[in-house]
């Protein structure tokens, strides 16, 4: 059953949103009082390419949305930021560690794409991995570790392949990443029920620092639904430790806003919501997005939302596949950690 559909099934059980992702409500980012998910599905399978993006950057007095329609990625990808490493399309440009190091001529995505079931390796988590063309020669590399949602958990053995349909999975498996996105990236498998906690995926970022040809200046993180939730989480209490940048889709960050406020903002972040997700309520991106807004700049990185109108809870799909004019993984480039 895929994540929002079992989510949906829970809730309308009558179960809170906290207790039926088997969460805390530290971990989950939500208390008793928050407005949560109606149980009703409804609207995930829309696609509203009239997407806006209510806030951007660090202008914390512009919260006029803006039409999407039509929008090139490198508008997207130049909503400002303190990185500037970063090109408007896929990145090799020179100044990185694995500049001129991608092969564009490489195999396709799928072909470096490989299974790595818990026990086959040190890892704490089985996973899947995927190194770009060129991978490891005499480089380093930017680590992208994406998290998925809850109907995807399973015991990373048998039943990892779970991952393959789901965010990032999709494109890489059938040959939609293209060969010069210069990522490392891990997939871990979350076991059991409820979100990732900030501890296991620490530990996940941490193995995967040790066991790769990886530059840890540039390590990123996304996550979705559940993923975004302990994204969440994990940040509130790692802040830029380890990580340069953020992409929460679906998620709820309400208890780490409230936790770390603007510290958050050592973080540079980028969040996507569908304003009609019945799942995960839009106001756990509201909420710490819109504060973060008004935090300074300097100290603050960038941080901005984009709210799809009429978008259900797949709102992960448009955005990690650009369709919806969004340039996430060039936008991460920019940012590295001192």
């Amino acid at each position: 059953m895929h994540g929002d559909a079992l989510l949906s099934v829970l809730l309308a059980g009558g179960l809170s949103f906290a207790a039926a992702l088997g969460c805390s409500s530290e971990d989950a980012g939500t208390t008793a009082g928050d407005s949560g998910p109606t149980a009703t599905e409804a609207g995930d399978d829309a696609r509203d390419d009239t997407a806006r993006e209510d806030a951007a950057g660090n202008d914390a007095g512009d919260d006029a949305a803006r039409e999407d329609a039509g929008l090139d990625a490198s508008e997207d990808a130049d909503d400002g930021g303190t990185g500037g490493d970063a090109s408007d399309g896929e990145v090799t440009p020179p100044g990185f560690p694995w500049g001129g190091a991608i092969d564009p001529n490489g195999d396709p995505s799928s072909a470096r794409e490989v299974a790595r079931p818990l026990g086959s390796t040190s890892a704490p988590q089985g996973f899947y991995e995927y190194t770009p063309a060129g991978y490891p020669g005499s480089a380093k590399w930017p680590l992208l570790i994406a998290l998925h949602g809850v109907g995807e958990n399973g015991n990373g053995a048998s039943e990892l392949d779970e991952l393959r349909d789901t965010g990032l999975g999709h494109l890489i498996g059938r040959d939609k990443w293209p060969n010069d996105r210069p990522f490392v990236v891990l997939r871990p498998q979350h076991a059991g029920g409820g979100c990732p906690s900030s501890s296991e995926i620490h530990a996940f970022i941490t193995w995967g620092l040790e066991n790769y040809a990886i530059d840890p200046h540039y390590v990123y993180l996304t996550g979705l639904s559940c993923g975004a939730i302990g994204s969440w989480s994990y940040l509130a209490n790692h802040l830029d430790a380890q990580i340069a940048a953020f992409v929460s889709i679906a998620g709820n960050g309400k208890s780490a806003w409230n936790s770390k406020g603007c510290d958050l903002g050592k973080v540079a972040i980028w969040a996507f919501h569908g304003d009609a997700d019945p799942t995960v309520d839009v106001s756990g991106t509201n909420v710490p997005l819109d504060g973060l807004a008004g935090c300074p700049a300097p100290p603050a990185l960038e941080s901005k939302k984009t709210i799809y109108p009429g978008v259900g809870h797949d709102s992960w799909s448009r955005t990690y596949d650009g369709s919806a004019g969004h340039d996430v993984f060039s936008w991460m480039l920019g940012f590295k950690r001192p």
